[in-house]
């Protein structure tokens, strides 16, 4: 779990930076930023074991295929 979740973590990150390259009101912005918010709920849940919505170990790494389907 611990992998998971520096996974979690450096995927948020690079979304993040991802935030500042694109010009705010594009799509690719729009998208940088859902992903950061979807990664930083995905994150807490993950450290704080899920309190406010329970997430399997399966479902996350789900979600990081999603954001980058060739690893």
């Amino acid at each position: 779990m611990q992998t998971l979740v520096a996974e979690i973590l450096a995927a948020w990150r690079r979304a993040d930076r991802l935030t500042g390259e694109y010009e705010p009101g594009t799509p690719e912005h729009a998208a940088a930023m859902e992903a950061c918010t979807r990664l930083r709920d995905l994150y807490r849940d993950l450290t704080t074991g899920g309190v406010a919505a329970p997430v399997s170990e399966a479902d996350a790494r789900a979600f990081l295929s999603e954001l980058d389907p060739d690893p």
